[in-house]
This record gives C-alpha cells, structure tokens and sequence, in this order.
C-alpha cells in the first residue's frame, strides 16, 4: 500500500488526473446534463429507470424496479445494480434525479480507473511516458468516450477491473495478502454488475491453475480466495434467476452466436467496415503496430524479459481468448451495440498494447523524443477524429424515434398533473419505442408496445389493468392506427397537448370516423380545403402553386395530379411560419393514390426549415397505405409540426425518390389546433 500512495504523490499521477479532468470538461460540458438519449438510449435508460426506483422502493437493492410494469411491480431481473443504487442515494442525499448525477458518476469512476490503469501500466513497463501514451489512448476510444458519461454499467466494470488488476500484480510483487483479496473484490465486483466481466475470473483461476502445475504446488489461500469469489457469485447469479421467474425480465439474458458460417463472415464485415475505428482510435493501432514489430524482434533475438511481464502477457492472452469466445457467443448483438465491445474485448486490448509497448526501446534520449512525437501526433488525430465521432452521435436523425419521442414526452408529467391525472395512474403508451423513456418523463409507471409494426398492439390493450392510453399524435395514424385500427374503436380522446393525447376506455365501441376519433372539427378549423385537380390550382397561401394535373388518369373527372419519373417532388404546401405564429397546429391530409407498379419508396414528407436549416423533418412510407396496384387506395395522415414562428416554412411534399409514377385525386387539407 506504501507504493500506492508514493504513486498517488507523484507528480507525474497528479499531472495525469488534471489532464483527465480538463479533458473531461472539454469533452462532456455540453452533454453531461443530457437524458439518456441518442445512441443506445434505450438500454441507458433503463438503467436511469433503475436509480428513480430505488428512490421509489425504499432503496431495496434486491428488487431493483423500473417504470415498466410488464415485469410485476416493474420488478426485474438484473445483473447486480450497485451503481444504479449509489447514483440513487447521490440523488436522494442532493435532492435532484437529474441525469447529470448518473453521467457524473460513471466519468468519475471512469477517470479512477484510467489512473489505475495507469499505475498497473507503470508497473508492467516501467515508463512514465508509455503509461501516459496508454491511458490517453483508452481515454480518447471513441466507443469508450462516449459511454464514460453514460449510464452503462460497463465503464465502471471496466474501471473495476484496472482496479483489480493493479492490486494482483502489487500482491505478485509483494506477496501481501490483503493485496489479493483487495484485487479479488473488485474483479468479482466488476462480474457482478455485468456479467460478461466473469471472463477475468476464469482468467484468474485458469492461470493459476496452469502455475500450480508448472510449479506443482498449490497455494491453498489463492485457490480458497478465487473459490469463495465464484461461490459469491454463483450464489447472487441463482438468486438474479429467481428473480427473474418470480418477477420477470426487461434485459437481455440470452447468447445470440452467429446463425451459420455466413452469418458469421457478415457480422465480421460489418463491423470491420463500421466500428473498426469506433472501438479504437489511430493511435492505438498505430502504437500496436509499432509494439507488435519490435515484440516480434525482441523474440527474435531470444532476449530474456522479467517473470512479471511474461506472467502479463501471457495473462493477456488467456483474456483474449475468453473475449473471443463471448465474442462468438454473442455475435449478433456486436453489429448494433457497440458497447459490448466494451464488455469483451476493449480491456485485452488495451493490456496487449501495455505489453507490445514495453518492447519499445525508450533507453535513449532520442528514442524518448521520437516516442513523443508520434504519440502526441497520433494522439493529435485521435482527439480530432473522437471529436466529430462525438458530435454525430449525439446528432438527432429524422429516423431517430427513440429521440423524437423522448422530445414530444418533454413536459409530459407537468401536463398530465395538470389534467388532474394521478401520480399512482397506470399509462399504457402506444409507440413508444422504447420500455421507460416515455414513463421517466411522465413520472407514472405503465405498460409500452415499443413498436406496432413488429408488436401486438391490441394485445395490451385488453391483456394490462391500465387507466389512461398514451400516443404521441406523430405517430398516430401512421404506425397505430394502420396496423391496429381497432384502437380507435376501443378508446376515446380526453386531451391533447399538440404531441401526445391522453385517452381513455371508450364507453362503447362503435365505429368512428378518423375525423370523429381525432375531433377534427372542420369548421373550427384554421384552414380546410378540397382539391380534386379538376382546374389549375388558385394559390391561396396554403397549397402549392404549382402542382402537375394529367387528364389521362383520374379519380374524379376530369383530373388528376401526379408524378413520373421525371418528377422527384411533388409540392402540396408551402407555409409561412407568420401564417399559424405560436400555434400548435396539425395538419390532416386525405387523398386517393393510384400507381400502376408496386410502390419502391415513395414518401410524404412534412418539413420545417428556418433560413434553409431544417427544424423538423418528418416522413412517411405511402407505400404501406398503398399497395393494391392499379387502383385507388385511401391515405390518411397526419403531421404535427413544432410551434411555427416568423420565418419558419413549413412544406408537405411528396418525396418520389425512385422516380416511380403515381397519381393522386381528391386532395382534403385540414390544418387545425
């Protein structure tokens, strides 16, 4: 321990801690505050929803909740949530459930691992300037930036580990036991909160093993200590399945390997065209490069390296082989959840490069200033590079609807108490694309059908005890009522806030017409026209000017509008923000859609730029309201757009994107509060 704290009071550690700390700063001032939002919000909100329950369950560690409750309760299965429940006294003791509290913790917990990282790499080479080189590397991953001001339980596992591995290798130098049960601690603590971290475990025993039968001695306390470590988390692991069967599960506790062969190669080419430079940064592959050379050499030349580092590297090699297994065991999440790099192979990967780098020759002052300057040039790049990495993940996409419903449930709870709807009312949310985002923020506990193009949404309808239905209007007709029109017959509209309405149980289920179903009253509306593109369009403000009229096809004699392969886009609307200033107003569009082909991609699209900068971009498939071929099909949509102000433009088009030919008859535009 003595050397732990010599360490702590060099300057060199305090300089590191300050450069993490400014580097901290420059990279999450902006973000740290954020809802888990954006990449892999769903899974890091659920982890938010972890923390809020506790708050909420008298801070019972062993039957963590969420908002959801598609598990009893909201009761469910999962790996040890420590962390989830340290963020949650955090907040109780400050009196804020703000997100900045988790992001906060999972950064500081990072940046303690990083300089232990950086005391364990000091102790395998033996150089300042290496151990720098490495900490900064892994610090600057993207992959691992992102996450490090996240809610994943994997940074702080990872942190753990460094920890652990610190103190294993002060215990091998030593001898001290209290060093290896300090080591034991957080390697266990690291697998408990996240599984897959149970590889350093079986490292740790394996190597053992294969040292007692090199040396053909077994120490006793070793062996004890590592069996008690697997006893304690078998024991919390049956336990966790208990939980599970008695309570039910909200994650993923599965192995999902490759199908067959082809699959396998697939995966692999993905992620090699797309995360290659997302799990690691330039530098890393630069230095490995580099190292892996002279490591070649050094072997080469039959030079003798110290007991610790060959136990090191070889202990390195056991950890990649295990990553690699869980690698295969759990292929087909890797392509879509980059952070399960985090959980397998970012840890080997940063010991092989302490391994590789120590074979790098730094005894000269030359080769100290060469050293530098690649490093830091390398490292240059990597900052850059992880910096746009950072602002494209945290960009909002149009397709994004995790994000966009997170943003139309913004205020949700304020507006549900103003309704007087109670605090202990079950909301069952339609679309709403994730398990706990839309009930975080509406502060109730509820039921969600993530999407209804690939779930029941009937289903919940009568299966769950609710008392209020969520949708956001976006969504409505689009992707709820198409599927399941069955909805509007079984509930009724209470209110609105111009993104989400409330509903409840309709009193009879007679059938509605979407007009009635929406209380579109047209003749309170703000603008209501019709268009059967019998004559040349008068502009009124509204409708496009210009919009192709053919006599060849039509609905309606003796006309009809269309678009061909020459036609990319087909004007419906052009408005001035000026035209509904402040007002949260919808649009509802009615028209027959006849094409002669099966439609490729065709969309409508309703857009919102300021100063030709898009504000608000959403689009719809016609292709699914469409699709018998030859004849007229029925389209109804609707779109709501943000708060208009001057200088705003709103356009609803058609997006012919393949060029395809179409036509359209019978146009209704209703914009309405």
């Amino acid at each position: 321990m003595n050397s732990f704290y010599k360490h702590i009071a060099n300057k060199s550690f305090l300089i590191l801690l300050l450069v993490l700390a400014l580097l901290s700063i420059f990279l999450y001032h902006s973000t740290i505050s954020l809802f888990p939002a954006f990449v892999h919000s769903w899974t890091q909100s659920e982890r938010y929803a972890l923390s809020l329950g506790f708050l909420n369950n008298g801070f019972d560690l062993f039957h963590p909740c969420t908002y959801n409750l598609q598990t009893i309760e909201g009761i469910t299965r999962v790996d040890l949530p420590i962390n989830e429940y340290i963020v949650a006294i955090i907040m109780k003791i400050s009196g804020s459930t703000t997100p900045a509290i988790f992001r906060i913790y999972t950064l500081t917990i990072s940046i303690i691992g990083c300089l232990f990282l950086y005391l364990l790499s000091l102790k395998i080479n033996r150089s300042e300037i290496r151990s720098w080189t490495i900490v900064l590397i892994a610090f600057l991953s993207p992959v691992y930036t992102y996450y490090q001001a996240g809610c994943l339980p994997s940074v702080p596992a990872i942190s753990f580990i460094f920890i652990g591995y610190y103190y294993y290798y002060s215990y091998l130098e030593t001898g001290k036991r209290k060093l290896l049960y300090i080591a034991l601690f957080f390697i266990l603590l690291a697998a408990l909160i996240r599984i897959p971290f149970l590889i350093y475990l079986v490292a740790l025993l394996a190597h053992m093993m294969w040292t007692f039968f090199k040396s053909r001695k077994i120490v006793l306390y070793e062996l004890l200590c590592i069996s008690i470590c697997f006893i304690l988390f078998f024991s919390y692991y049956r336990y966790n399945v208990h939980l599970g069967r008695i309570y039910g599960n909200m994650f993923l506790d599965e192995l999902l390997p490759a199908r067959n062969m082809e699959e396998l190669k697939d995966i692999i080419k993905q992620i090699k065209n797309f995360w290659l430079f997302q799990y690691q940064n330039i530098a890393y592959y630069l230095l490995l490069a580099l190292g892996s050379i002279f490591t070649i050499i050094h072997f080469i030349r039959k030079k003798e390296i110290n007991s610790q580092h060959r136990h090191f590297l070889f202990h390195s090699l056991i950890l990649s082989c295990g990553a690699l297994l869980y690698f295969l065991a759990m292929m087909r999440q890797f392509f879509d959840h980059d952070y399960y790099f985090l959980d397998s192979l970012f840890v080997p990967s940063v010991f092989l490069l302490i391994g590789a780098s120590s074979f790098i020759p730094l005894e000269t002052l030359r080769s100290k200033i060469t050293w530098i300057a690649i490093a830091g040039i390398a490292l240059f790049f990597s900052f850059k590079s992880n910096q746009t990495n950072q602002q494209e993940r945290y960009q909002t996409n149009e397709w994004d609807r995790v994000e966009i419903s997170r943003q139309n449930f913004i205020g949700s709870e304020s507006y549900l108490d103003s309704l007087g709807i109670d605090k202990e009312a079950k909301i069952l949310v339609i679309d709403a694309y994730s398990t706990n985002i839309p009930l975080i923020l509406m502060n109730r506990k509820g039921y969600t059908v993530y999407q209804t193009n690939r779930d029941d949404a009937f289903l919940p309808l009568i299966k769950y005890k609710w008392d209020y239905v969520v949708i956001q209007d976006q969504f409505l007709i689009s992707d709820v009522l198409h599927y399941y029109p069955i909805v509007q017959q079984m509930i009724e509209r209470i209110d609105g806030n111009g993104k989400i309405s409330i509903y409840k149980k309709s009193k009879d289920y007679t059938l509605k017409s979407l007009e009635e179903f929406l209380n579109i009253q047209k003749k309170n509306a703000l603008y209501c026209n019709k268009f059967s593109f019998d004559e040349p369009i008068q502009p009124d403000g509204i409708i496009a000017e210009q919009i192709a009229q053919t006599n060849d096809v039509f609905r309606t004699a003796p006309s009809a509008a269309f678009l061909n392969k020459d036609m990319e886009y087909g004007n419906i609307a052009n408005i001035k923000g000026e035209s509904f200033e402040n007002k949260q107003v919808k649009a509802f569009l009615q028209f027959y859609l006849k094409h002669p082909e099966a439609l490729r991609s065709i969309q409508m699209v309703s857009a919102v730029t300021h100063n030709d900068s898009m504000i608000n971009y959403q689009s719809v498939d016609l292709g699914k309201f469409s699709k018998t071929n030859g004849q007229w099909n029925k389209v109804e949509l609707l779109f709501v757009p943000p708060k208009l102000k001057e200088g705003d433009k709103w356009t609803l088009y058609i997006w012919n994107k393949e060029r395809e030919v179409i036509y359209y008859d019978d146009l209704e535009v209703t914009i309405y509060e």
